[in-house]
Parts: C-alpha cells; structure tokens; sequence
C-alpha cells in the first residue's frame, strides 16, 4: 500500500497519465475524420459513375419533300452517348431526341452530309454512326397505275380450276424520284397460294413496283398492300341420266326418275368424256323395295361430287302400272 502511494506519487505516474490521455484524445479526434473521409469517397464514386450504351434511332430528313424525293440514306443511325449512369439510362428507354439531316441549303443531285442530334443532354458525350451519308436528291413524281395480279399456279390442287381473278384496290399511287417512278412497268400483287390449294384463296398481299425487266424498284405505294381473290374450284359440267339394267333376271325391268340431269364434278380431262352419265341398276341385288337411292359418285369413280349427290331411282317391275311413270326407261332429257 506505501509503495502505491509512492508510485502515485512520483513523477512516473503523472507521466504515464499524460501518454494515455494524449492517445485518448487522439483516437477520439481521428476516428470521426477517417470515417468521414471514406464516406465522402464513396458519395464521390456514386456521383461520378458514368456509363455507355448505344441507341438506335430513326434518321428523319429535312427536306421539301412536297418537291424533291431524296433515296440513299438508311433508316436507322446509331447513336452512342456515354455520361452519368442514371442520365444515360434515361436517354436510352426514353429516346427523348432525334437525329437527323439537314438538306434545305442542298439543290437537286449527289450531296454527303453530316448526322446531327437534336435534344441530347449537355451533360452527355456522344458520337453517330454512320456519322455522315451519301444522299441523292432528286424531282418528286407522282403517278397512278392499275394493279395487276399473279400467283404460283403449281400451287392449285391436280384437276381443279382457276376462277376470275378480283383484286382490291384496283389502283395504286406511286410516289418517288422521278428516275424510278418512270421506270415502272407494272404493280404487281402476288399471291403465294399454299400446295395443293383446293379453296378460295382470299388474303392481303404486298404490292410490288417492278420494271420491264421484272426488277423491283425503290418507290412508295400507296396503298402497300390489296386484297387478292382467287376462286378455286373443281370443273363441273350438267349432263343427262341413262339408267341401264345389269345383271340376269329372268323379269323385265324400267327404271325412272325426278331427275333427268345431273352436274358432275370431276377432272377436266374425265369431263371432256363424259356426255352422258350412265347409271347401271343391277337387278340381281333388287329387294322388294320399288326404288333404290344411287350415289352418283359411286357411279364412276372419277367423279369426285355432284350436285344432287344422290338420285332416287323408281324400279318398275314386269307389267307394274309405274311403269309409264314419266321419264321412265332410259332418260335423256335435261332438267335445268
């Protein structure tokens, strides 16, 4: 306990009170700033994030367009812009300005010209790519022509037929340079029909301006597209019945009918041989009935429908009191 109290004091402890006090108030003072500065330096880092990203814009074109048409120029330009992180991704999903290209100084012919921006943030840097175009400046025309229609014909079913062809509109306005507009031929709407098409083909379909030579050229149409109808449908043709007895039968038979004439539906070349549509009755499989129901198609087998399908045949049996029923035996006559 004495020796405490000489250490208390003696000037060694003072000494030592002093060193530590000195640390404390040192740890205390520095501690906040280093805190302090790291905070700053990150705050400095978020302001100062930048960020690139590339945006496609449409080039529009400021021109008199009511006298000149101009061609060359693409569509699109593409535009890089680089600056602060959160003003660039603004820019980007908001494509709040334009590019274009100014050619009001410019008269009829070839020109370069510089892609220029309007309503990029000052803050931001960019460049345009292409950064200048090839542009041609030409007279404005305007014409009208009748459109025209085609179509894959390999695409029609085997043995059907092509009706008239309707188009809707009929006309077109071409608008362009006048060097093409002078060179088209034709408008033309041409229809892809699928294989094996055995209905109407009825669709919209692009309009196209092609010269003599069948090549496309760069003008605008108005409208781009028009309605092709194209009927699609199996040859038909009317033709008178014969009714023939088959088969052995020690009984006499006639036959009649409502029906004189029928229309048939079939390939044109199995048309072409067909004048008269023989119906064969066999008389051998005859029940008790007084009629049978034929299906003409069933007749011949190149017929593919009819109209009626099926005819109603009366069967008049020996000296049956039907038997002068009218257009009894064998019918020739034609029923419209």
């Amino acid at each position: 306990m004495n020796k405490w109290r000489q250490f208390t004091n003696s000037k060694y402890f003072y000494m030592l009170l002093s060193l530590a006090l000195a640390i404390w108030i040192y740890v205390s003072v520095s501690a906040p700033s280093i805190g302090s500065t790291r905070n700053a330096t990150n705050s400095n880092n978020v302001a100062v994030a930048e960020k690139t990203a590339t945006v496609n814009m449409s080039l529009q074109v400021d021109v008199d367009s009511n006298t000149f048409f101009v061609t060359g120029y693409p569509k699109q330009v593409a535009v890089k812009i680089q600056g602060p992180a959160a003003l660039v991704t603004a820019t980007k999903n908001t494509q709040n300005f334009t590019t274009y290209i100014d050619l009001r100084q410019l008269g009829i012919g070839k020109h370069r010209v510089r892609v220029r921006q309007n309503g990029l943030n000052r803050e931001l840097k960019y460049s345009i790519k292409p950064e200048y175009v090839d542009i041609d400046i030409e007279p404005r025309m305007e014409k009208t022509f009748p459109i025209q229609t085609a179509y894959n014909s390999a695409g029609v079913a085997e043995g059907y037929q092509v009706g008239e062809i309707s188009v809707r509109p009929q006309v077109v306005q071409v608008v362009g340079a006048r060097s093409e507009v002078q060179k088209v031929s034709q408008i033309v709407a041409r229809a892809n029909l699928p294989k094996d098409s055995t209905t109407d083909f009825n669709r919209e379909v692009l309009l196209q301006a092609l010269d003599s030579q069948g090549h496309t050229l760069s003008v605008l149409l108005s409208p781009q597209t028009a309605n092709v109808k194209i009927p699609i449908s199996l040859p038909k043709k009317r033709v008178p019945v014969k009714f023939t007895q088959t088969g052995f039968s020690d009984k006499t038979y006639s036959f009649s009918s409502e029906i004189s004439a029928v229309t048939i539906f079939a390939r044109k070349s199995v048309l072409d041989k067909i004048n008269e549509l023989e119906i064969p009755i066999d008389v051998t499989k005859l029940d008790k009935k007084n009629y049978e129901i034929i299906t003409l198609n069933q007749v011949k087998s190149d017929i593919i429908d009819s109209s009626p399908r099926t005819i109603k045949v009366y069967v008049h049996r020996g000296d049956d009191s039907e038997s002068n029923t009218t257009n009894s035996g064998e019918i020739n006559g034609n029923n419209q």
